[in-house]
């Protein structure tokens, strides 16, 4: 057998030599940048023609670099982009030849009275993510990455916060390709839409990234200063119901320094009703409770951040910064409780009135060095970061029957106070081997520390005291130890990216009483696989695997959870394990015209996925923690378009079906699942006479069931008008969210002796308006903002 691998060998490599001498190729690179941003433009098509017929074409690489083969001549470059103009030139090959940097121009042009400004789309198609630019998004103006994700494609956002990926909630959220303490603990609010650039989201990850989230990552890139001098923004938005939004930024640039700051303010105050219906059996008697309640959100956010990037050399920088989040919420919900007999006549009624107050404290220092080498590409990357926060969670109670007669009020209380720290220390290496090919590496540490004294009192006998023996301190502690190797190179059209990531992970979870005590330490291997293949000049196809790991947060360990609701409560599980995700994707990334389709199948098998639990206890109350089954399937196709039939017009939009298969047990309770759902968004954007632009986006979500929970179809309709003054240096928009009053969420669970069925919505339309002042700055811009963030 080896002779024959042998033979093999020499027959192809004695082949491969006498065709090179037949004919020899001379490489042609270079490298498309947008004129304007100066930014590298991937996926653009370069094609060499000669006699008007295209001898070979390459599309460009993330960085906007290309390179092909072609034997001496002459010939036509030709260099194209969807809404750019084309760029064309006669060249002559007599040897290896690098073009050097080809600048593209955005297309404009003036039909009848309408006037055109360019403009990049707002989401991009590209074979490994999609792209969402957020500054070209009306319905991003104002608000937070909350509200900014609720456009992005393949990204649904509930009523609270939650965040899922093609229907999967398993999925991480970075902040400049790190994790960052500012998107957890449902953080998204912090962030406000005007500080980020863009979103990117991969579906498939490389090794480079972090292992966590099983569904992908999304990326969101927050903007960075490049103009000399002092620059800066100032940011006002108002709403009704009430969003105050505004926030100021300044930049102070000079060849060996760059200042930047920030400083914001956001109040935001909302309305969601609640209306539950549940039926249970208690004894053998069967009850009926309808709960109706009506909460009011109230939220003051402050955020400030100041640094600086110092050049130490042309090829090496220093970056020192903090951030700090103050938050306070405020909030108030009344309930109240109808129970009937199994008559349907109503037995008593129980009213509760709850207040809750929470302020938080966020900080981050990070400290970044970087080195470029002289050759191209080759670089260091040093990033230390330390988070540290604090959060105090105060509920008060006040609680009556009414019916059939009034009863004395009952009080209680319950205070949750939190505290985290994190370090963390990530290197990484990325060395050019040729032309073709390159190698990374790196490691990363990280160590997190969390602290939850929690407590739950009632006022009995004139004095508080402690309820259901609720009364502990839970110490969390998380230590993860990761590196990875990552190689790529191609060959003709075939492009390949190789990489091994793994990670080691040690978690210690103490307590005061011993109840919760454990510790759990495992290592995993995380290969990736890319390949690339370009079909012709306009279309490309990839196929990845990767394998991903999602561990339980502190929110899903936690035990205590509040004790809000009378019939229905939250709890933690100290005792979840993380689940493993093998996921595998074909896609395929084509021009037809003016249309780009990106269509892709994907299956994802999962070891120990997460699952919410719910059971009755002994007091008819429904708790419901999140639980490991034995496995979850998913097979999905999805089809995503973006569409420029007129410069005055843009379409996107994107399709996904899915159908899951999920198996296991829990505590005698079966979890085997088979279903399927779907959604769908559809966003058009026109430009108008006068420079206005208009904006629509729909939305719509399919029914999704498994187990215990059937969650009904929804859809929402949001529409934006955006008028540039001033050349541009003065942006107005004006948008509305909610146009339908649709927003809701409709759920139906049911277990051993109960069914509960819960109808959420968040009450009419949001009208919002924003005004932003730039000064020393170009629309697109980029300005230095939080978080090169690792944690």
């Amino acid at each position: 057998m080896i002779r024959v691998f042998v033979l093999l060998f020499l027959l192809l490599t004695s082949t491969l030599a006498f065709s090179s001498n037949e004919t020899i190729k001379h490489n042609i690179s270079g490298k498309v940048i947008d004129s304007i941003t100066q930014q590298p433009i991937p996926y653009a098509t370069v094609s060499i023609s000669k006699d008007n017929v295209i001898i070979d074409g390459v599309i460009t690489n993330e960085n906007g670099e290309f390179e092909l083969k072609i034997q001496k001549g002459n010939y036509i470059i030709k260099v194209e982009f969807l809404s750019y103009k084309s760029y064309e030139r006669p060249i002559n090959i007599n040897s290896s030849t690098n073009l050097g940097t080809i600048s593209l121009s955005e297309s404009s042009e003036i039909l009848d009275e309408i006037s055109v400004r360019a403009e990049k789309s707002t989401v991009s198609l590209q074979i490994d993510k999609k792209v969402f630019q957020v500054g070209k998004d009306l319905l991003s103006q104002s608000g937070s990455l909350a509200q900014v994700l609720e456009n992005v494609p393949s990204v649904s956002v509930d009523l609270d916060g939650a965040v899922s990926l093609r229907g999967n909630t398993n999925v991480s959220i970075l902040i400049n390709g790190k994790p960052s303490v500012l998107t957890a603990n449902n953080g998204l609010n912090q962030i406000p839409a005007e500080q980020i650039d863009r979103v990117e989201v991969i579906t498939n990850p490389s090794s480079r990234y972090q292992a966590a989230g099983t569904s992908g990552i999304i990326n969101v890139i927050l903007k960075k200063n490049k103009v000399s001098g002092l620059s800066g923004s100032i940011n006002i938005s108002n709403s009704a119901p009430a969003d105050v939004n505004t926030s100021a930024n300044l930049n102070y640039k000079t060849n060996k320094l760059n200042l930047f700051s920030t400083l914001g303010y956001r109040f935001v105050d909302n309305r969601i009703t609640e209306n539950v219906i549940q039926n249970s059996s208690v004894n053998t008697v069967p009850i009926i409770l309808n709960r109706r309640s009506d909460a009011y959100r109230n939220s003051k956010i402050t955020n400030m951040y100041f640094g600086f990037d110092y050049f130490l050399s042309e090829s090496s920088t220093l970056t020192a910064a903090y951030y700090k989040v103050l938050i306070k919420r405020n909030n108030s919900v009344d309930y109240t409780y109808d129970y009937f007999n199994a008559l349907q006549v109503l037995d008593s009624t129980t009213f509760r009135s709850e207040k809750y107050y929470e302020p938080m404290d966020h900080n981050q220092l990070e400290l970044s060095y970087t080195k470029n080498f002289g050759d191209k590409g080759k670089k260091l990357v040093v990033d230390f970061q330390y988070d540290f926060w604090d959060d105090d969670e105060n509920e008060s109670f006040s609680t009556q029957n009414t019916f059939p007669i009034l009863e004395e009020e009952i009080l209680s209380r319950t205070r949750d106070i939190e505290s985290s720290k994190d370090y963390l220390l990530q290197v990484d290496f990325t060395n050019p081997l040729s032309e073709d090919s390159s190698f990374e590496t790196g490691f990363r540490g990280e160590s997190r520390i969390i602290s939850s004294e929690y407590k739950a009192e009632a006022f009995q006998n004139n004095q508080w005291e402690i309820i259901n023996n609720i009364d502990n301190k839970l110490d969390y502690k998380e230590r993860i130890a990761g590196a990875y190797a990552l190689y790529a190179g191609k060959a003709s059209k075939l492009g390949y990216q190789l990489g091994l990531r793994t990670e080691y992970t040690n978690i210690e979870i103490l307590d005061r009483k011993g109840e919760f005590e454990d510790t759990k330490s495992y290592t995993n291997f995380f290969p990736t696989v890319h390949l690339n293949y370009t079909l012709s000049e306009k279309t490309t196809t990839q196929l990845s695997y990767s394998r991903r790991i999602n561990r339980p947060s502190f929110w899903h360990l936690n035990p205590f959870g509040g004790l809000a609701g009378i019939n229905a409560q939250r709890q933690g599980n100290p005792d979840m394990d993380p689940a493993l995700t093998s996921s595998l994707e074909l896609g395929l990334l084509t021009r037809i015209g003016k249309l780009r389709l990106n269509p892709s199948v994907y299956y994802q098998n999962t070891v120990d996925p997460f699952q919410f639990f719910t059971e009755r206890n002994e007091d008819d109350i429904l708790i419901t923690k999140p639980i490991n089954i034995d496995s979850e399937s998913r097979l999905g196709v999805e089809l995503s378009m973006n569409y420029r039939p007129y410069n005055w017009m843009q379409l996107s939009g994107e399709v996904n079906y899915f159908s899951f298969q999920q198996r296991g047990d829990f505590e005698g309770v079966n979890f085997d699942a088979d279903n399927s759902s779907w959604f769908a968004r559809i966003n058009s954007r026109f430009k108008l006479p006068k420079q206005y632009t208009f904006q629509a986006n729909f939305n719509y979500t399919g029914r999704n069931e498994n187990a215990q929970t059937i969650t009904k179809a929804n859809y929402f309709l949001d529409l934006g008008l955006n008028k540039p003054l001033f050349n541009n240096k003065v942006a107005l928009t004006f948008n509305v969210r909610n146009v339908l009053n649709s927003r809701q969420e409709q759920i139906l669970r049911t277990g051993e002796g109960f069914s509960y069925e819960s109808h959420r919505k968040l009450l009419g339309p949001k009208y919002t308006f924003t005004l932003i002042y730039r000064f020393n700055q170009k629309e697109n811009s980029k300005t230095r903002r939080p978080g090169r963030s690792n944690r």
